[in-house]
């Protein structure tokens, strides 16, 4: 008869404490825990007749209502209820033995935090997409399981239209909150002289600096002051060697030549007649080919 050998206990690996940087990693991320709002939780306990049910975790059951009808957007006992029944078998259902899934019941009050409906038609959509995102991430679980080629195909093409669904619902969501419509706000309006009004953000420069031109007032047809008033100054001097003053236009009134000058128009000539040409040799001597007949 053999003895039964005792049970040694496992060896327990000693851990080491967190380095400093690990540290600073963590305290930053409880300032972000603090920060971040509450979302409403429950617990399992069992009723008088021992059934399991959910309930708080605190004695204010008035506030822990109040806080649950406000995670849907409502008032309505009944619409809580209903929307909270849907969620509990849309993900999940019930856990083993016949007790409530309080985990994933605890997951979707959370993200229905985060949506946070204002009324009973955002509640609704909130609920389905909350819905929705379980469900497309269970059928990427069984796609991750599967062996089968027609299977995988199967359960990604389901995961890929509900995570397109998701989308949508968030862009649903967006629009009927007024934060899918893009506004344009003018905030200045700079009309320079002989431009086009400039539409958008608007930077002063100090004066002189690169890129800048200096601002004027003055229209491109309009004489500049500089010029109206060089007018009664004596002319520059040329740079040919005669030292001739180089003359500045001034507005005086000067007698416009004609542009073109008067041209007689030629007498229209008349076709001449073409003289009748005699036969006969234009001089004296005899034609070439009477010459021996004359002799």
């Amino acid at each position: 008869m053999t003895k039964a050998k005792p049970k040694t206990a496992k060896a327990t690996i000693a851990k080491v404490a967190p380095g400093p940087l690990t540290r600073a990693a963590i305290e930053r991320a409880r300032v972000k825990h603090d920060a971040l709002p509450r979302r409403p939780f429950m617990a399992v306990e069992k009723d008088e007749d021992g059934k399991s049910e959910m309930a708080p975790t605190h004695s204010d059951d008035v506030g822990h209502s109040a806080w649950l009808h406000a995670s849907l957007g409502t008032t309505s006992t009944s619409f809580l209820m209903q929307q909270l029944y849907s969620l509990q078998l849309a993900t999940g259902g019930t856990a083993t033995a016949g007790e409530p899934d309080v985990a994933g019941m605890n997951a979707n009050l959370a993200l229905l935090g985060a949506i946070d409906p204002k009324d009973e038609l955002e509640g609704a959509l909130a609920t389905q997409m909350v819905g929705c995102h379980a469900l497309s991430m269970a059928m990427l679980c069984r796609a991750k399981t599967t062996t089968r080629v027609d299977q995988l195909q199967l359960y990604g093409n389901l995961a890929v239209k509900l995570q397109r669904t998701f989308t949508a619902q968030i862009e649903a969501l967006a629009r009927m909150r007024g934060k899918g419509q893009q506004t344009v706000r003018v905030e200045h309006v700079t009309v320079q002289p002989g431009a086009q009004a400039i539409v958008g953000d608007v930077h002063h420069h100090a004066p002189g600096g690169p890129g800048i031109l200096p601002k004027t007032e003055e229209r491109p047809h309009e004489q500049s002051a500089a010029a109206a008033s060089a007018q009664g100054r004596p002319a520059l001097p040329s740079p040919d060697p005669t030292r001739n003053g180089v003359p500045i236009p001034g507005d005086a009134k000067r007698a416009v030549s004609n542009p073109r000058r008067a041209v007689a128009r030629r007498a229209a000539r008349k076709p001449e007649r073409a003289e009748a040409r005699s036969l006969e040799p234009r001089d004296d001597r005899a034609s070439p080919r009477h010459s021996g007949d004359e002799a």
